[in-house]
């Protein structure tokens, strides 16, 4: 094995090392997180369910328009009456579908102040709170070395990629294998 070869495998372990780590520190807010998880997933599923419902109508439409094509099927066996004009079920079909967006509006609301407070107040405060005190073990030489708005700098830095791997990485890989899933 030459030195690229090692190099390349000890940037793997130690980029899935990092990660582990980072998983393990973010899990320590585990309430947090099944909650944000949590609206996500309801958010999908009322985003299906209005997809379904627009399907429901188009189907019902069809069927008023060409009889022949069989009536649609209904969610959970609930047919309107048979009495019941095809303008009121449309009307009530796309009530349904309003409510459902309006839930989800809220919901997203709910989603994103979690999600703001789940990185910004707990994750973002408590890594800076860590760097601080391991800073405050460290050597007068290692400062001496150092120029300090190096040091500030690279803080900064990695705090801000713990962020964005947080919120671009960790949850959105989540809610992408949940929507594949579904």
């Amino acid at each position: 094995m030459n030195a690229t070869e090692q190099n390349k495998t000890v940037d793997e372990t130690s980029n899935w090392a990092l990660t582990v780590r980072l998983l393990k520190f973010s899990w320590q807010y585990k309430f947090r997180c099944i909650q944000v998880l949590s609206y996500q997933l309801i958010m999908l599923f009322m985003g299906l369910s209005g997809l379904g419902l627009t399907g429901l109508g188009i189907d019902f439409l069809r069927y008023q328009v060409v009889p022949d094509t069989g009536p649609p099927k209904w969610p959970f066996g609930l047919a309107p009456p048979a009495d019941l004009e095809p303008l009121s079920v449309i009307m009530g079909i796309a009530v349904t579908i309003l409510g459902f967006a309006l839930f989800r509006s809220c919901l997203n609301y709910l989603y994103t102040m979690s999600m703001g407070k789940l990185i910004y107040v707990d994750i973002v405060a408590t890594l800076r709170a860590l760097v601080f005190e391991k800073m405050q073990k460290l050597s007068f030489r290692f400062f001496d070395a150092n120029a300090s708005g190096t040091i500030i700098n690279r803080v900064a830095s990695d705090v801000g990629s713990l962020r964005r791997f947080m919120e671009g990485v960790f949850i959105q890989s989540f809610i992408m294998i949940l929507s594949l899933v579904v």
